[in-house]
């Protein structure tokens, strides 16, 4: 077996379906110090009483063994027992890809704004509505709006930073060019036709590194304004931009 990433979703279920499964929110933090995922850890989905954690695992060994970590066993392990039903099941891509159908759609009649962000992984949100987090069906956008161009060149692009070796560096510096690199530029071409279409604010979730200091817009660094969500807590009306992560 050949041993590289392993994207994946964790998968817990809840004892106390009125949880809000708000205590597993450090659960990437946890697995990303550790060294066991990548540096893009998602946020929890909740579907009914599973919480859906999509990350992806730096090998085979942190995929089978992440669960017996010392300081994963320390920190977690209680809760673990307490707040679920069951032990924490992972799921390969493979597994997750046959899921992929049961992603919540977005229905809302009006929405505040929708979010946009590169495509890194087939089964990742690309454009999500911030009243209800469902996903933007690609079949409610022109055809003339060339975002699933966008997200395939995106995902390349992004799992030549993922892999390492040749094109890492490149990679890299293409997905960190936030004002002048062509995926991003195009990617702002393609927000702009977003928000005229819907008649509503569209805001770009850029590639960082290391989600726990993004705390300001990525394009001018100031602090922007409260989006009014817990996560991707901040909005810079300016650049189109959303960003930062609570304490």
């Amino acid at each position: 077996m050949i041993d590289k990433p392993i994207p994946a979703k964790i998968l817990l279920t809840l004892a106390d379906s009125k949880a809000t499964g708000e205590d597993f929110i450090g659960l990437s933090g946890s697995l990303y110090r550790q060294n066991l995922i990548f540096s893009e850890p998602r946020e929890l989905r909740r579907d009914k009483k599973k919480l859906e954690l999509t990350v992806t695992f730096r090998d085979f060994t942190s995929f089978k063994n992440w669960d017996k970590n010392i300081e994963i066993e320390e920190f977690w392990s209680v809760k673990f027992d307490k707040l679920l039903s069951e032990k924490p099941r992972t799921l390969e891509e493979r597994a997750v890809i046959i899921e992929v159908d049961n992603s919540k759609n977005c229905i809302c009649s009006k929405s505040d704004f929708y979010i946009l962000q590169g495509r890194s992984l087939q089964f990742i949100d690309e454009l999500t509505c911030s009243n209800c987090f469902g996903q933007v069906s690609y079949s409610k956008i022109p055809l003339e709006i060339k975002l699933e161009n966008w997200q395939v060149t995106h995902e390349r692009v992004y799992l030549n930073w993922l892999e390492g070796g040749l094109f890492e560096k490149e990679a890299r510096k293409e997905l960190m060019n936030y004002k002048k690199g062509k995926l991003n530029l195009e990617g702002e071409r393609i927000r702009k036709q977003l928000s005229e279409f819907f008649k509503i604010p569209v805001y770009i979730n850029y590639f960082v590194e290391e989600l726990d200091y993004n705390r300001t817009c990525l394009v001018c660094g100031q602090k922007g304004s409260d989006s009014g969500l817990k996560r991707l807590n901040s909005i810079c009306k300016s650049c189109n931009t959303i960003f930062g992560y609570g304490e």
